[in-house]
């Protein structure tokens, strides 16, 4: 064989390959594109479970939101009894 043969057969092969290779990315992009196939559902359930996700973290914002309010609450009270209970203890004689 020359090499101009051999040349025209890699080419070929190479097409070959390559159209095989192009024929499997369509059947693939088919399949995508083809609507009832579990796809919607499958990005219904991705976006439910985002919005539960969503939801969570507000609850989770508000809740730690109160226990914030809580805790500035009882260092004000807190504050408030240690001064008074100073005040209340007299001083030591010297």
């Amino acid at each position: 064989m020359s090499n101009n043969a051999e040349i025209l057969n890699a080419i070929l092969d190479l097409k070959t390959h390559f159209d095989g290779r192009f024929e499997r990315l369509e059947q693939r992009l088919d399949r995508l594109a083809r609507p009832g196939d579990g796809g919607d559902q499958r990005l219904d359930g991705i976006d439910h479970r985002l919005k539960d996700l969503q939801v969570t973290v507000h609850n989770q914002g508000e809740r730690i939101s109160r226990m914030e309010g809580r805790l500035d609450e009882q260092s004000r009270i807190l504050a408030a009894m240690i001064t008074t209970r100073v005040a209340a203890v007299p001083p030591a004689a010297e």
